[in-house]
């Protein structure tokens, strides 16, 4: 069945009740949104990410890298 949104004049649109919870969407859930060349328009949904842990698995993976570097010599 489907759903028509409507664009308010601040670009906001609300997603209906049935289409949040059939996505499993809750109030602050983070989506992605794609616009396709045709126009059309995708929204994912996507899990936040903290900053300081996601820098220590860089540093990390950095790390390993040069180890590995360093064992090919």
């Amino acid at each position: 069945m489907s759903e028509y949104l409507q664009v308010r004049s601040n670009g906001q649109i609300t997603l209906p009740a049935p289409t949040r919870r059939k996505a499993k969407l809750n109030e602050g859930d983070l989506l992605e949104v794609l616009v396709e060349d045709d126009g059309s328009i995708r929204l994912v949904p996507k899990l936040p990410v903290d900053r300081a842990l996601a820098e220590k698995y860089q540093l990390a993976d950095i790390n390993w890298g040069v180890k590995q570097k360093g064992k090919q010599k």
